[in-house]
Protein backbone atom coordinates (compact mmCIF):
# COMPACT_ATOMS: atom_id res chain seq x y z
CA UNK A 1 0.00 0.00 0.00
CA UNK A 2 1.39 3.71 -1.25
CA UNK A 3 1.27 5.46 2.29
CA UNK A 4 -0.68 9.11 2.41
CA UNK A 5 -0.32 12.16 4.44
CA UNK A 6 -3.75 13.02 6.52
CA UNK A 7 -6.03 14.40 4.14
CA UNK A 8 -8.26 16.53 6.11
CA UNK A 9 -11.89 17.19 5.50
CA UNK A 10 -14.52 18.97 7.64
CA UNK A 11 -18.31 18.97 8.03
CA UNK A 12 -19.87 21.88 8.39
CA UNK A 13 -23.59 22.67 9.07
CA UNK A 14 -26.16 23.46 11.17
CA UNK A 15 -27.15 20.90 14.08
CA UNK A 16 -29.49 17.80 13.52
CA UNK A 17 -28.93 18.19 9.84
CA UNK A 18 -26.82 14.76 9.87
CA UNK A 19 -23.60 15.30 9.56
CA UNK A 20 -22.86 12.43 12.42
CA UNK A 21 -24.49 10.44 11.15
CA UNK A 22 -23.02 11.02 7.39
CA UNK A 23 -20.42 10.10 8.51
CA UNK A 24 -20.71 6.63 10.82
CA UNK A 25 -22.39 5.34 7.83
CA UNK A 26 -19.09 5.93 5.72
CA UNK A 27 -16.62 4.76 8.07
CA UNK A 28 -18.49 1.60 9.68
CA UNK A 29 -21.85 1.21 7.94
CA UNK A 30 -23.96 1.78 10.11
CA UNK A 31 -26.99 4.81 11.25
CA UNK A 32 -28.08 5.48 14.55
CA UNK A 33 -31.82 7.10 14.91
CA UNK A 34 -31.01 8.52 17.94
CA UNK A 35 -27.23 10.27 17.31
CA UNK A 36 -26.56 12.98 20.12
CA UNK A 37 -25.29 16.36 18.97
CA UNK A 38 -21.49 16.84 18.54
CA UNK A 39 -19.88 18.98 21.23
CA UNK A 40 -17.42 20.77 19.62
CA UNK A 41 -15.89 18.60 17.22
CA UNK A 42 -15.64 14.94 16.40
CA UNK A 43 -12.60 13.09 15.22
CA UNK A 44 -12.17 10.21 12.96
CA UNK A 45 -10.09 8.12 10.18
CA UNK A 46 -10.59 5.98 7.29
CA UNK A 47 -8.91 4.88 5.13
CA UNK A 48 -10.09 4.67 0.89
CA UNK A 49 -8.37 3.35 -1.68
CA UNK A 50 -8.29 5.15 -4.93
CA UNK A 51 -10.93 3.69 -7.60
CA UNK A 52 -8.51 3.76 -10.23
CA UNK A 53 -5.96 2.37 -7.89
CA UNK A 54 -6.70 0.09 -5.52
CA UNK A 55 -3.03 -0.16 -3.99
CA UNK A 56 -2.22 3.86 -2.99
CA UNK A 57 -4.95 4.56 -0.37
CA UNK A 58 -5.52 7.81 0.98
CA UNK A 59 -5.90 8.63 4.92
CA UNK A 60 -9.00 10.66 5.42
CA UNK A 61 -8.98 12.58 8.05
CA UNK A 62 -12.68 13.47 8.73
CA UNK A 63 -13.82 16.64 11.46
CA UNK A 64 -17.37 16.66 12.17
CA UNK A 65 -17.98 20.35 13.73
CA UNK A 66 -21.03 20.90 16.00
CA UNK A 67 -23.80 22.77 13.91
CA UNK A 68 -25.78 24.63 17.68
CA UNK A 69 -24.65 28.51 17.52
CA UNK A 70 -22.96 28.39 21.41
CA UNK A 71 -20.30 26.23 19.23
CA UNK A 72 -19.58 28.51 16.37
CA UNK A 73 -16.67 30.48 17.81
CA UNK A 74 -15.31 27.42 18.11
CA UNK A 75 -15.81 26.05 14.14
CA UNK A 76 -13.41 28.32 12.29
CA UNK A 77 -10.31 26.81 14.02
CA UNK A 78 -11.21 22.98 12.38
CA UNK A 79 -11.73 24.75 8.63
CA UNK A 80 -7.91 25.78 9.03
CA UNK A 81 -5.70 23.40 6.61
CA UNK A 82 -8.59 21.61 5.71
CA UNK A 83 -8.01 20.13 1.90
CA UNK A 84 -12.09 19.77 1.38
CA UNK A 85 -15.54 21.34 3.03
CA UNK A 86 -18.63 19.78 3.12
CA UNK A 87 -21.24 22.10 3.48
CA UNK A 88 -24.69 19.47 4.52
CA UNK A 89 -28.16 20.50 4.64
CA UNK A 90 -31.36 18.66 5.27
CA UNK A 91 -33.08 17.67 2.36
CA UNK A 92 -36.36 16.90 4.51
CA UNK A 93 -36.33 20.62 5.51
CA UNK A 94 -35.56 22.47 2.33
CA UNK A 95 -37.23 25.17 2.53
CA UNK A 96 -34.97 26.68 5.02
CA UNK A 97 -31.98 25.32 4.07
CA UNK A 98 -30.93 27.74 0.98
CA UNK A 99 -29.90 30.53 3.58
CA UNK A 100 -28.21 27.96 6.05
CA UNK A 101 -26.30 27.22 2.97
CA UNK A 102 -25.20 30.23 2.01
CA UNK A 103 -24.39 31.09 5.75
CA UNK A 104 -21.86 27.92 6.01
CA UNK A 105 -20.32 28.50 2.55
CA UNK A 106 -19.16 32.07 3.58
CA UNK A 107 -17.62 31.07 6.82
CA UNK A 108 -15.72 28.65 5.08
CA UNK A 109 -14.74 31.65 2.10
CA UNK A 110 -14.07 33.96 5.15
CA UNK A 111 -11.79 31.75 7.45
CA UNK A 112 -9.81 29.60 4.90
CA UNK A 113 -6.70 30.62 2.40
CA UNK A 114 -7.47 29.77 -1.65
CA UNK A 115 -6.26 26.79 -1.14
CA UNK A 116 -8.18 25.42 1.67
CA UNK A 117 -11.88 26.36 -0.26
CA UNK A 118 -12.50 22.94 -1.93
CA UNK A 119 -16.25 22.94 -1.08
CA UNK A 120 -18.66 20.65 -2.17
CA UNK A 121 -22.90 21.25 -0.53
CA UNK A 122 -24.34 17.92 0.52
CA UNK A 123 -27.82 17.32 0.89
CA UNK A 124 -28.27 14.71 3.28
CA UNK A 125 -31.92 12.59 3.58
CA UNK A 126 -32.57 12.37 0.76
CA UNK A 127 -34.63 9.36 1.47
CA UNK A 128 -37.00 11.98 2.93
CA UNK A 129 -37.00 14.42 -0.24
CA UNK A 130 -40.59 15.65 -0.80
CA UNK A 131 -41.30 16.62 -4.65
CA UNK A 132 -43.21 19.60 -3.73
CA UNK A 133 -40.00 20.78 -2.90
CA UNK A 134 -38.73 20.91 -6.06
CA UNK A 135 -38.63 24.59 -6.65
CA UNK A 136 -36.44 25.45 -3.30
CA UNK A 137 -33.69 22.30 -4.37
CA UNK A 138 -33.54 24.05 -7.88
CA UNK A 139 -32.55 27.28 -5.92
CA UNK A 140 -29.88 25.79 -4.59
CA UNK A 141 -28.84 23.91 -7.52
CA UNK A 142 -28.49 26.94 -9.39
CA UNK A 143 -26.42 28.89 -6.28
CA UNK A 144 -24.19 25.90 -6.50
CA UNK A 145 -23.98 26.37 -10.54
CA UNK A 146 -23.24 29.89 -10.39
CA UNK A 147 -20.61 29.02 -7.21
CA UNK A 148 -18.70 26.24 -9.26
CA UNK A 149 -19.34 24.04 -5.85
CA UNK A 150 -20.21 20.45 -6.27
CA UNK A 151 -23.62 19.64 -4.98
CA UNK A 152 -24.27 15.81 -3.90
CA UNK A 153 -27.63 14.15 -2.53
CA UNK A 154 -27.12 11.59 0.15
CA UNK A 155 -29.18 9.37 2.76
CA UNK A 156 -27.36 8.66 5.78
CA UNK A 157 -30.19 6.01 6.81
CA UNK A 158 -30.32 3.76 3.43
CA UNK A 159 -26.50 4.90 2.79
CA UNK A 160 -27.09 5.99 -1.04
CA UNK A 161 -25.00 8.24 -2.52
CA UNK A 162 -22.64 8.38 0.47
CA UNK A 163 -19.90 6.16 -0.94
CA UNK A 164 -20.33 7.91 -4.00
CA UNK A 165 -19.53 11.26 -2.07
CA UNK A 166 -16.41 10.07 -0.48
CA UNK A 167 -15.05 8.03 -3.81
CA UNK A 168 -15.69 11.22 -5.42
CA UNK A 169 -13.42 13.43 -3.74
CA UNK A 170 -10.82 10.82 -3.03
CA UNK A 171 -10.62 10.27 -7.19
CA UNK A 172 -10.07 13.97 -7.41
CA UNK A 173 -6.54 14.69 -4.99
CA UNK A 174 -4.13 16.14 -7.38
CA UNK A 175 -1.29 13.66 -7.91
CA UNK A 176 1.24 16.49 -6.11
CA UNK A 177 -0.46 15.12 -3.17
CA UNK A 178 0.98 11.90 -2.84
CA UNK A 179 4.44 13.29 -4.11
CA UNK A 180 4.15 15.30 -0.79
CA UNK A 181 3.45 11.96 1.19
CA UNK A 182 6.46 10.79 -0.47
CA UNK A 183 8.60 13.59 0.12
CA UNK A 184 7.50 13.62 4.02
CA UNK A 185 8.53 10.06 3.80
CA UNK A 186 11.59 10.43 2.70
CA UNK A 187 11.75 13.20 5.31
CA UNK A 188 11.74 10.83 8.24
CA UNK A 189 13.57 8.60 6.93
CA UNK A 190 16.29 10.75 6.32
CA UNK A 191 16.06 12.19 9.93
CA UNK A 192 16.36 8.66 11.61
CA UNK A 193 18.97 7.63 9.62
CA UNK A 194 21.16 10.75 10.81
CA UNK A 195 19.97 9.91 14.02
CA UNK A 196 21.23 6.46 14.36
CA UNK A 197 24.57 7.82 12.50
CA UNK A 198 25.09 10.00 15.26
CA UNK A 199 24.01 8.05 18.42
CA UNK A 200 27.23 5.49 16.63
CA UNK A 201 30.04 8.00 16.86
CA UNK A 202 29.24 8.92 20.43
Amino acid sequence: MVPSPGYKIVLLGDSSVGKTSLVHRFTNGSFNENTANTIGAAFITKNFPLSNDPNRHVKLEIWDTAGQERYRSLTPMYYRSARVALVCFDMSDIQSSFERVRYWVDQMELNSSETEKKVIVVGNKSDMYKESDSNELATIEAYCEEHQLQLFQCSAKDGKGVTELFTYIVDKIDDSFFHEAHDQTDGRQRITLSSVSSSKCC
